[in-house]
């Protein structure tokens, strides 16, 4: 492996931590904090999607390595690209951009233009340029776009470091992502520069909500915005536009990962803190928010590395820290494999042989390190770089000078990368200074007069309302009813639901319940529920009650479901109220309050092509092949009922299921077009399917039931879809 160069000072670079910790910190958060049986549902859950993940990895890996040619590996970075914008989401057309610089100001030698652009019509971009200050253009600079991580300071946090590029004679775009910086998309009115969605990727999980019902992602307006930052500096009469790099950190480092596989504009691209394999990930950290979790992306056999070999062979380096949060074993096993497609497309990416000095096992160094995913000697100047230090997420002082002498490589071929400019003030200032650069305070650096686009240009356009149009373009505002058959079949494709009536093991006689608690197997779970029948011989009609909570729970939902339990026992029906997978709900998955307690959990399961909706439908099923094989059950006379969500998950199991006579629902969401139309969602990630508006929608689903579905107090997108009441059906609605 390769050691880096001495650099005089290095332990005196700039502490840059503090300006790239991701907000993310606070979702670190994992199965094992939940409690009782809602931390066993929930980690035998992340446990099955794992697995499912770890299979659709493995047929990738075995895929990958029969690519032995460069004609296969360019087949494949067109195949990624491909899937890649097909997961997305295609991207608006390129509109004026309308550019304007709206101050300056300058610090030691850094000249720093305010900048404002529209990236689509009246959907401003606030970004700050940094260029080398004092000096005429007499050359064609190169040019580095900067993302900061997930942070609600947005561009603020890059100050520093894009201070320090410009001093190394680069023009820096460091900009705004949404939901960040002077770009909130859920400003609080009462509280101005907070958001109602709490932090970075809340915003970014609620603005991801409705772009997924037509088949898009939140993504595609952030990989956009990225891009049209590109066409900013490409227009600029100092820059060279065959010279433009891109670098992010955490959050940053999704945005430029995915940009950088997009556009081959991007001639050189350092992701810090952010590359790591989902085989490490899932397991660890998670997924994280809509912005980095696109649905089906595993699925569809894609990995991180997959980002990385759509570059090849353009310069590229993965940044990562012994004791990141995203799992150094992942990005160490990821670039291996980008290390072998690269050399495919350029053989100096796998270097040379290092003699026996170099051979044996790879060891994880405790410092500054390079390329410490193979044991070969790999050049400073070749294609691919992985520059590695100790630390946690974020952690980049140590190896600032690396990052730094990367572009100057990869970009700017008169320079000394070994020995990086670093001004001295920059150097002493400290990062938990208040300024985020020497003399210059945060109110010096803000573009907005307000400090929001929201309110320094009212009428702009937000996801929402950008989605809304797009979706009013790309649904059809009518089409024909869709047959049951149909139905039946597009409910399969968008929800995953796998389970067919009758599929599960039916026990003999002898070995059949008695009333009480019971275990309801599901594939290859045991559902939690509770089961109770009259007294004397049957059989008797049977109601399935799916519930949010076991009816033993102490809660004011879970006692007044017991009190109707017991209820429709005494009016003659055989009964039971299964809590479905994954619930009871848990506290592990919080990102906001406005997305519910479900939220990280929904997107594990949309990486690998399942969603809860289905997983609950597939027990909703398994829990009706239950109550048919019991021999005090009446078959022809199963019903069931159920409240918001679980309501919601009924109406598909009906359609799915002939031998549901009837489902009464109350509390479920009227239409996912309704949803299209809220401001601002709440309780949604439950019921959200991707892509399901393309389909079918909830109206489609009560009209094949017909007289099998009683829907009270149905729920609009704009209300809280959480919400729950204890359903009031009759006898006479359950045996409708």
């Amino acid at each position: 492996m390769n050691k880096p160069p001495t650099l005089v000072g290095l332990s005196a670079i700039l502490a840059l931590s503090a300006s790239f910790l991701s907000s993310q910190g606070q979702s670190q958060t994992t199965a094992g904090k939940g409690h009782g049986a809602a931390f066993e549902g929930r980690a035998g859950l992340n446990g099955y999607l794992d697995e499912i993940a770890g299979d659709l990895e493995a047929h990738r890996a075995s895929g990958m390595a029969r690519i032995t040619t460069e004609t296969q590996a360019k087949a494949r970075q067109a195949e990624v690209k491909a899937k890649l914008r097909a997961l997305i989401g295609a991207f608006p057309a390129r509109t004026p951009l309308h550019a304007r610089i709206v101050g300056e100001l300058e610090t030691e030698g850094v000249r720093i233009r305010k900048v404002v652009f529209e990236s689509q019509p009246r959907f401003p971009v606030t970004a700050l340029l940094y260029s080398p200050a004092g000096t005429e253009h007499t050359k064609k600079r190169p040019a580095v776009l900067m993302t900061p991580g997930h942070l609600f300071t947005g561009k603020m946090a890059d100050a520093t470091m894009a201070a320090l590029l410009a001093r190394n004679g680069f023009v820096v775009l460091s900009w705004d992502p949404i939901g960040q910086g002077e770009r909130l998309q859920y400003p609080d009115a009462a509280h101005p520069g907070e958001s109602l969605a709490t932090a970075a990727t809340g915003e970014h999980g609620e603005a991801s909500l409705q772009p997924m019902l037509i088949g898009d992602t939140f993504a595609r307006y952030e990989i956009f915005d990225a891009l049209r930052g590109i066409d900013y500096l490409a227009s600029l009469p100092e820059v060279d536009d065959k010279r433009i790099g891109a670098f992010g950190c955490s959050g940053g480092g999704t945005v430029t990962a995915l940009a950088s596989a997009l556009d081959a504009r991007i001639a050189a691209t350092g992701v810090a803190c952010y590359i790591t394999s989902f085989d490490a990930l899932l397991p660890a950290l998670g997924p994280q928010d809509g912005e980095q979790s696109s649905p089906r992306f595993i699925a569809s056999g894609l990995d991180f590395a997959d980002l990385i070999e759509a570059a090849a062979p353009r310069p590229y380096a993965v940044i990562s820290t012994y004791s990141d949060m995203f799992p150094f074993a992942g990005a160490r096993a990821s670039v291996a494999e980008a290390r072998r497609f690269y050399a495919l497309l350029d053989a100096g990416a796998a270097g040379v042989p290092a003699g026996e000095a170099g051979g044996g096992a790879i060891a994880t160094p405790t410092g500054p390190a390079w390329n410490v995913d193979t044991t070969n000697h790999v050049a400073l100047g070749a294609p691919l770089q992985f520059i590695t230090g100790p630390g946690r997420h974020g952690a980049l002082r140590p190896i600032l000078a690396q990052i730094v002498g990367f572009f100057l490589r990869a970009l700017e071929p008169e320079a000394d990368p070994e020995h990086p400019v670093l001004p001295p003030s920059l150097v002493d200032h400290e990062p938990e200074s208040p300024d985020p650069l020497p003399g210059i305070s945060r109110a010096a650096l803000q573009v907005t007069k307000t400090g929001q686009v929201s309110t320094s240009y009212p009428g702009s356009e937000t996801v929402f309302t950008l989605n809304r149009t797009r979706a009013a373009q790309r649904l059809r505002s009518s089409r024909g009813e869709i047959s049951a058959t149909a139905l039946r079949k597009a409910i399969r494709m968008a929800t995953g639901a796998e389970a067919e009536a009758g599929s599960a093991p039916r026990e003999p006689a002898s070995s059949l319940s008695a009333s009480g608690h019971v275990q309801v197997p599901s594939g290859r779970f045991n559902l939690e529920a509770a089961l109770a029948a009259p007294s004397t011989p049957g059989p008797y009609p049977a109601v399935l009650f799916l519930v949010p909570d076991s009816i033993e729970a102490d809660n004011t939902i879970s006692k007044a479901n017991k009190a109707r339990f017991e209820e429709l026992v005494a009016q003659g029906n055989v009964v039971l109220a299964v809590t479905p997978r994954p619930s009871p709900p848990g506290s592990d998955d919080m990102k906001s309050p406005l997305l519910g307690q479900f939220y990280l959990l929904s997107l594990r399961a949309d990486l690998v092509g399942r969603t809860l909706v289905g997983l609950r439908v597939d027990d909703a099923v398994h829990a009706v092949d239950f109550l048919a094989a019991r021999s005090d059950v009446d078959a022809r006379r199963i019903s069931a009922i159920g409240s918001g969500p679980m309501g919601l998950v009924l109406l598909h199991a009906a359609v799915l299921d002939a031998r549901l006579s009837h489902v009464t629902v109350d509390h479920v969401l009227t239409s996912y077009r309704s949803l299209l139309a809220a401001p601002l969602p709440v309780g949604a990630p439950e019921d959200v399917v991707p892509g399901v508006l393309r389909s079918y929608d909830i109206p489609d689903l009560v009209r094949v039931l017909g007289t099998r579905a009683t829907v009270t107090e149905p729920l609009q997108g704009s209300d809280d879809l959480s919400q729950t009441s204890t359903p009031l059906a009759t006898l006479q609605d359950l045996q409708h």
